[in-house]
């Protein structure tokens, strides 16, 4: 028993339950789709700076000297500085072939300095020393950590080791890390850390005018990814994709609902009939939305958390401990707002329905003319659609063209999916195409460079090459002009193989050895991290995509079983029926991806544009993508009438006519 027209929101939802299913399925897939980009977007900043803090070996974001005690009070009770440390350089002492140079820092700078560290832990009082791992042949013969050794006239144990960076064995100067408790006025260096909800642009304005330019040291790339909003060509980059999936959200939403309501015409025009206001058919339809809102956003937002988890997951398998990113990180905003724009997007794609369907008559409505459209007849001189084998194919694209409602419900659906596939490959091919990547580019294992005595060297270099393919551990050897690159087997034992070498080369010759394992190690972990985040972002936003196009190309075919039914009736075989329902959807998949592609290239353009201030690269035009995106239009929109076209089979003709 009814005793409200609200009662038949529920009425209506529950008494066709596969439309509501797939309608659901639909506004969940907008809500996972627009909090998987925001988590994502989240847990790759987090990951970002992680890794650029490793590859820095440091975290402070910006560094003064020559400073007096004013600036010292100024920063120490300044509330957008988080905290500050002093650091020091010492004397240079010659430790055999090479040198060491002493650094002195404080508890808070010695805890910026923790991403320099790969084995071991920093020191905690004016006895305990990290040094580079390069060095301690030259300290102390068979040095571990732990031991205790004499440098510059006093003792010290070794309690960490620092990462072997390719300036200081270039220069052969290494660091010596130990902890000062009392900096005298002006020494050394202060290191600090912005406030995290502070303004970037005012702190660092503010600091400028406090010291001069060549005192300030600005750690740039981290802030960048910190603060993405404070760089314009960031920001505009972050504007563009948010309102590419936005729009997108919005899109999908409306098909999944549009196509619901356009079909119930004749409903609204019967409760139009018994006297059912504008205002009530209104209330009934967005009703119904809310209530498919209100069950399709959690379930969205928990789909969004497990794609994101279920991304950490892989970053644990691949990533060894030390170089473990934390990428998993719930952002209950991100969520929220999610959740307001999918619920937004709900009820406005369903109020234009519902305002139109208040607005017509119902007569007409009951009648079902408002699809009757009356053209101007056409004559066709196209021979080979009057053929028996044509005839399905003849039938399809009169569909298309006789509904022109369902077909730009449909085809939307299919040109937002590619234009998301085709942007963000583009926007991610860029990413890695950036300098930043570049530099992340692996080289060899160990790297000599020769100090020839004279200018004629050849002898002596063709000697050096020989020696070193003749090296155990050395897998490979390339030589240009007085530099060798070294790859070796086991990579473990490089400290042995530039014993051995400085054993067998190095006394005979003066020669550089430069280990870059360590660095490059970083470096592959970092580009590891970037190509996980690329590549996972790709196949979530596929996932979603795709799921689009088979839910609007489904819920668009399983509202036709009456029409289908009358062409079954006057005898359409069921072979004809089913490749004229396959030619509809790949003229939907051919037409619709074919103008995502042009739209994906133009968008991908203008990401190109605004990004062009901070990324170096050049535009080319997606082909690969492209090419993706048609085959996988065509597939998926094959794949999506194969189970509404089983079910369709085994319907009894006359009870789907029937149907009211």
């Amino acid at each position: 028993m009814i005793s409200s027209y609200k009662q038949l929101s529920s009425k209506y939802l529950k008494g066709n339950m596969k439309r509501t299913i797939l309608t659901l399925i639909g506004i969940i897939l907008s809500v996972a789709l627009i909090s998987t980009v925001g988590l994502y977007m989240k847990g790759s900043q987090l990951s970002q700076i992680e890794s650029i803090k490793k590859l820095n070996g440091s975290s402070f974001h910006l560094g003064i000297s020559n400073y007096d005690e004013a600036l010292v009070n100024k920063i120490k009770y300044n509330p957008q500085i988080a905290s500050f440390g002093l650091m020091s350089q010492g004397v240079i002492v010659p430790v055999g072939e090479v040198s060491v140079q002493k650094n002195f820092a404080n508890h808070r700078a010695l805890e910026f300095l923790t991403y320099s560290l790969v084995d071991g832990r920093l020191p905690a009082n004016e006895h305990e020393a990290a040094v580079d791992s390069w060095t301690l042949p030259y300290l102390k013969k068979d040095l571990q950590i732990g031991d205790s050794f004499a440098f510059d006239g006093q003792t010290y144990q070794l309690i960490g080791l620092l990462d072997n960076r390719a300036f200081t064995q270039e220069n052969k100067v290494g660091r010596f890390l130990t902890y000062k408790h009392d900096f005298a006025m002006g020494e050394g260096r202060i290191l600090a850390e912005i406030n995290e909800n502070a303004d970037f642009k005012e702190v660092l304005e503010e600091m400028k005018s406090l010291t001069e330019d060549e005192n300030l040291v600005i750690n740039e790339r981290l802030i960048k990814v910190l603060k993405p909003e404070s760089n314009q060509s960031i920001l505009a980059v972050l504007i563009i994709a948010v309102s590419i999936v936005v729009t997108a959200t919005v899109v999908v939403i409306y098909n999944a609902f549009q196509i619901s309501v356009v079909e119930r015409m004749k409903q609204f025009g019967l409760l139009r009939s018994i006297g059912a206001t504008r205002k009530q058919i209104r209330q009934i339809v967005m009703r119904e939305a809310a209530v498919l809102a209100v069950i399709a956003i959690p379930i969205g937002l928990v789909c969004s958390i497990l794609a994101v988890a279920a991304l950490q997951s892989i970053f644990s398998l691949i990533l060894e401990d030390r170089t473990y990113v934390s990428f998993f990180h719930i952002d209950w905003w991100i969520l929220f707002i999610s959740s307001i724009i999918t619920l937004a997007a709900v009820l406005a794609s369903s109020y234009y329905p519902a305002f139109f369907a208040g607005r017509i008559s119902p007569l007409l409505a009951i009648s079902s003319r408002l699809s009757i459209k009356k053209e101007a007849l056409k004559k066709h001189k196209n021979n080979a659609l009057k053929k028996p084998l044509s005839f399905p194919l003849s039938l399809a694209l009169k569909n298309v063209k006789r509904n022109k409602n369902r077909y730009t419900i449909t085809i939307l659906s299919i040109i937002i999916s590619s234009v998301l596939f085709i942007t963000f490959s583009s926007m991610m091919d860029i990413a890695l195409a950036h300098q930043y990547v570049k530099d992340l580019s692996t080289k060899s294992d160990l790297s000599i460079t020769l100090q020839p005595d004279n200018d004629d060297f050849s002898a002596e270099r063709q000697q050096i090459l020989k020696l070193l393919k003749s090296v155990e551990n050395v897998s490979g050897v390339k030589g240009q002009d007085r530099r060798f690159e070294i790859d070796l087997k086991d990579k473990t034992q490089s400290l042995t193989t530039v014993a051995h070498i400085k054993e067998s080369i190095g006394k005979k010759h003066d020669i550089t050895i430069v280990n870059r394992i360590e660095e490059n190690k970083v470096k592959k972990d970092s580009e590891l991290v970037i190509k996980v985040l690329v590549y996972s972002f790709i196949t979530v936003i596929s996932l979603i995509g795709s799921l689009n196009i088979l839910n609007t190309i489904t819920i668009s075919i399983i509202i036709r079983r009456k029409e289908l039914a009358a062409l079954k009736s006057i005898g359409m075989s069921q072979r004809n029926l089913k490749k004229m329902i396959i030619y509809e959807t790949l003229i939907y998949g051919v037409s619709g991806s074919l103008q995502g592609i042009f739209f994906g290239c133009i968008l991908s353009y203008i990401i190109y544009l605004a990004a062009s201030g901070v990324l170096r690269v050049e535009w080319t035009i997606p082909y690969q993508a492209c090419l993706i995106t048609f085959v996988s239009a065509l597939f998926i929109s094959f794949l999506s009438v194969l189970n509404p076209l089983r079910k369709i089979q085994k319907d009894n003709i006359i009870d789907v006519i029937r149907e009211q």
